[in-house]
This record gives structure tokens, C-alpha cells and sequence, in this order.
């Protein structure tokens, strides 16, 4: 309570109301996994598990970072952006999005781990969902209107719940229903979100391409470093999957499904962090009060959730997952580093340039591409854990000295 009340009043009701948006992704994800895992097994938990990492890759490199300088953008009060820019410059890269989630799926079916053709074509679907997705909320977070998100996810929620159980019910549970699910969720959400920001009644101010070069731009950086958090993040499961197959992604997902999901709450806590900042609402002082005693209450959260998740994974999941408990604590405690890091983004979103906000997360892919490629093969689930421990521990560090250099120059 003491660290609670530690918050100022307006910093705790704004991370309430985006962490709260969070929590129902978390739960409806949480019954998404668990429904599929136990009825699919491991290996059809591990088909979906690739899906999603493709269609994230692909979208990460799509959108041309526009969905992170957008929000920036609308969040400077000086800023002549406009919400309609930022809608009308992710149509035009949607075509960009299908062709290079086109090109990861034959990528893949190069490789040992062979796509089906439905599961490739919802592949397809479900990265430009993504898309329109990411790129919907962030505009809505760059106009701080938090509970309309909210009120869209616990919609979003109620609909994935109701139609996964639907298809539990008549028997047509498969990898490749599940993920259309979630793609026709995303796509209907992110249209919701358009219409609710108001970007479709654009009074005549000019060009819409007046400032996609701005938007582009200033994008760059940010789009390398969401890539370079790719790589660090997710690149491990298609190792995973090339070396050892489906039913080895599929524990290391479940594994990693602790981590993950208290995850949440550090990205809630460091977007409001760097609103707040990016506004000038708080100053340097005050964000990082804020983000010291975040950090404190969130190692004793991680362990809790060690021991817990430690118990709980073969009920949750089945005993066909009982292997995943063997890694569970080393990825627990890589995400006490991951938090950290995540922090440090905060600052720079919040008081860096745009250009210097993907630096850390460059350095960290480097590492984590190096470890997985090298540690996977080798010892497999084991490697993965420990990989994700040295390389979120590289990301912390680069990304507490890079926060301090942007820092101190806003101070000068």
C-alpha cells in the first residue's frame, strides 16, 4: 500500500483504466490458451503459436513504425498531425502487410516445420487484423481516451469467448478456426476504434499524405527497435519450431505463459509513464519515482507467480504439459530484467528523441538472435529459458544507460 500510495491520484486511475483494458486481453488470452491446449495438445498449441509469431513479425515491419510516432504525434500539443493521418497512412501500408505476411509464410514452409494451406491463408488474415488492431489503439492511446479501449476490449473479449466455446461445443475446435477467431475479434475491434476516434470526419484540412514522411520518419526508429523486440521476444519459438517441431513450441509457450501475462502490467504502468511524460505532465523526477517503486512491487509479484504458475501449469493446461515447469522459474526471472527494460522505453518514449528510442532494443536482438541460435539447438527448452535470461538481462542494462543519457539532456 505504501508504494501504491506513493502514485499520484491521476497517474493510478489512468494505469487502472489501461491496465484494466489489459487484464481482459490477459483473460480472454488465458481462456484461449487453455482451451486450445487442452484440446488441441501441445502440438496443435504449438501450429498457433507460430501463426501468432508470423503475423507479429510481419506486422512489426508493415506498418513502418507509424503506429508508435502516430500516438507520440497526437500526444505533443503542438503537433499539426491529425487522427486521419495516421488512419489513412495504415491503409496504404496494408498492402505491404499482406505481401510480407505472404513472404514469411513461404519463408516457413521452407523449412522442416510445414504450414497447411488454411493455416497459412489465416496466417495471412490474422497480421492484417493485427495490424488495423495495433494500429487502432495506439491512435486512441495518442488521444488519452483509455476507456474507450476498455470498453472495446471487454466487447472484443466477450465475443472471442463466446465464439471459441461455440466451436468447443459442435466439435470444429481447430488451430486454424481459433486463430480466424481471433482475426475477425481484431478486425471488427479495430474498425469500432477507428469510428470512435472521430478519423473518418476529416474536415478538408489538406492532404491526407501531407505528413506520412513525418510519420514515416519518425517511425524508423521505433520500428526497428519493435523489430529488434521481435527477435528478442519471439524468435525463440520459431527456432523452437524449425529444430524440434510443434509440440516443443507448444510447451514453451505454456511455460512462458506466467511471465507473459504479469508482463502486462509493466507495459500498462510504462505507457501511461511515457504519456504522462510526452505530454508534460510529469517531469523526469516524478517518472522515474514512479518507476522505481513499479519495479520493487513487481519483483515480489514475479515470484509469487513463479511459485503459482509452478503448481498450477500441469491442472491448467494438462499433464501433457507438465515438462513446462522445468523452465518456468529462469523465464519468471528474465522477466524481472524484461520490466526493467521496459521501463527504460518508457523514459525514452516519454523524454528521448524519436531516433534514439530503438537503440536498446537493437542491441538486445543482436544478443537474443546470437543466444537462441546457438543455445536452442543445443539444449533446447533449457537454452531458451537461459537465452531469454542473458538477453533480457542485456536489454535492461542497454536500456538503463541510454534512459539516463536522454534524461539528463532533457534536464540540461
Amino acid at each position: 500500500m505504501r508504494l501504491w500510495s506513493g502514485w499520484s491520484g491521476r497517474m493510478r486511475g489512468q494505469t487502472l483504466v489501461v491496465l484494466m483494458s489489459r487484464v481482459l486481453n490477459v483473460a480472454v488470452g488465458t481462456v484461449f490458451v487453455v482451451i486450445t491446449a487442452r484440446h488441441l495438445g501441445p502440438a496443435g498449441r504449438g501450429d498457433i503459436v507460430v501463426a501468432f509469431t508470423l503475423a507479429w513479425g510481419t506486422n512489426t515491419v508493415a506498418d513502418l513504425g507509424s503506429s508508435t510516432s502516430g500516438r507520440i504525434s497526437l500526444l505533443k500539443p503542438e503537433s499539426k498531425v491529425d487522427k486521419a493521418d495516421v488512419l489513412s497512412l495504415t491503409c496504404a501500408l496494408l498492402p505491404f502487410q499482406v505481401i510480407l505476411a505472404v513472404g514469411a509464410v513461404a519463408a516457413m514452409s521452407l523449412t522442416s516445420f510445414a504450414l497447411t494451406r488454411g493455416l497459412s491463408i489465416v496466417v495471412v488474415a490474422l497480421s492484417v487484423a493485427m495490424m488495423l488492431h495495433n494500429s487502432s489503439r495506439s491512435l486512441l492511446y495518442g488521444l488519452r481516451r483509455y476507456r474507450q479501449v476498455l470498453i472495446v476490449d471487454f466487447w472484443m473479449a466477450v465475443f472471442q469467448i463466446l465464439a471459441l466455446g461455440s466451436l468447443l461445443v459442435v466439435g470444429y475446435l481447430t488451430a486454424v478456426w481459433a486463430i480466424s477467431v481471433m482475426a475477425t475479434g481484431f478486425t471488427s475491434a479495430a474498425i469500432f476504434l477507428f469510428c470512435r476516434s472521430g478519423a473518418f470526419n476529416r474536415q478538408g484540412r489538406g492532404s491526407l499524405t501531407a505528413y506520412w514522411s513525418q510519420l514515416i520518419s519518425d517511425g524508423v526508429s521505433p520500428m526497428f527497435g519493435a523489430l529488434a523486440m521481435f527477435f528478442s521476444l519471439r524468435l525463440n519459438r520459431l527456432v523452437i519450431a524449425t529444430a524440434f517441431g510443434s509440440r516443443s513450441v507448444g510447451l514453451f509457450a505454456a511455460a512462458v505463459t506466467v511471465p507473459e501475462t504479469l508482463r502486462n502490467i509493466s507495459v500498462a504502468v510504462g505507457q501511461v509513464v511515457a504519456d504522462r511524460a510526452r505530454s508534460g505532465v510529469d517531469t523526469v523526477d516524478t517518472a522515474k519515482r514512479h518507476v522505481r517503486l513499479f519495479i520493487v512491487g513487481n519483483c515480489t509479484l514475479l515470484a509469487a507467480g513463479a511459485v503459482i504458475g509452478w503448481l498450477l501449469l500441469p491442472t491448467l493446461f494438462g499433464v501433457g504439459f507438465i515438462e513446462s515447469r522445468e523452465i518456468l522459474v529462469v523465464l519468471c526471472v528474465a522477466e524481472v530484467a524484461m520490466s526493467v527494460h521496459l521501463m527504460g522505453q518508457a523514459f525514452l518514449i516519454g523524454f528521448g528523441r524519436p531516433s534514439a528510442i530503438g537503440l536498446p532494443q537493437l542491441v538486445g536482438a543482436v544478443t537474443m538472435i546470437v543466444l537462441n541460435l546457438v543455445m536452442i539447438p543445443r539444449w533446447g527448452l533449457s537454452g531458451a529459458a537461459w537465452a531469454s535470461l542473458l538477453g533480457f538481462s542485456v536489454l535492461a542494462l542497454t536500456s538503463i544507460v541510454w534512459a539516463r543519457h536522454e534524461a539528463g539532456r532533457v534536464k540540461t
